[in-house]
């Protein structure tokens, strides 16, 4: 092809992140969707092809209901980008989380799921720490770690740190639900960076530098 395509991502909606404080559940839940899905939706569109390797299989993506379970207070949305064409819970997540007062660009998983025992084993007594301590520092990235929170807040940030993975898995232990390595853009701070399609070729970046590390998790590095 002569020229790129023209990307599909030109930028979150700069008045979206305010419907995270609508009270009704529901019309806050359809809020969110309209708000942040069509974004998420493109930048998907724009990322899939940047994250292929070689002749290997293409990359999925997903956006989430919402709805789920049963009394869910929906307090952020995200993409995902993962090889299954289904479910993506259970495993290590290339993530676009956006939430009231952040967006996050990461590899995370949820610290509840059979695999991540497994996960934290390669990361404190395998090579896996030396890659992500190398990926984290080559790319300006921290690792971090959430808890579980009431609503509005929905998740608190109990840990980061540029280089002490021990001691986030210390923290998963003691209170946390969600584990990450990525990069933060704050809100209102990075807002004209979230609102462009600058922020397309960051989440790219990021991603791509995070990719051999999914695949190696997911037994194809």
């Amino acid at each position: 092809m002569l020229f790129a395509e023209p990307p599909a991502f030109h930028g979150f909606p700069e008045d979206g992140f305010s419907v995270f404080s609508t009270r009704d559940r529901e019309r806050r839940r359809r809020a969110i969707i309209e708000a942040f899905h069509p974004a998420l939706s493109a930048l998907g569109q724009d990322l899939l092809p940047k994250l292929r390797v070689g002749d290997s299989e293409p990359l999925h993506t997903h956006l989430p209901r919402l709805d789920w379970p049963r009394g869910y207070q929906p307090f952020c949305t995200w993409l995902v980008l993962s090889r299954g064409s289904h479910g993506y819970q259970s495993g290590p997540q290339l993530n676009v989380g956006v939430h009231a007062d952040h967006v996050g660009v990461r590899l995370g998983w949820d610290a509840g799921s059979l695999e991540f025992g497994r996960f934290e084993f390669l990361c404190r007594y395998g090579h896996l720490r030396d890659q992500l301590l190398a990926i984290a520092e080559a790319h300006d990235l921290q690792f971090a770690v959430f808890a579980s929170a009431p609503w509005p807040e929905g998740s608190c940030r109990v840990f980061a740190s540029r280089d002490d993975i021990d001691r986030s898995f210390d923290q998963v232990h003691r209170r946390g639900v969600w584990w990450e390595i990525g990069r933060r853009y704050g809100v209102p701070d990075d807002k004209s960076c979230l609102c462009s399609a600058e922020f397309g070729a960051e989440a790219a970046r990021i991603l791509r530098a995070l990719l051999p590390i999914y695949l190696r998790l997911i037994g194809e590095g």
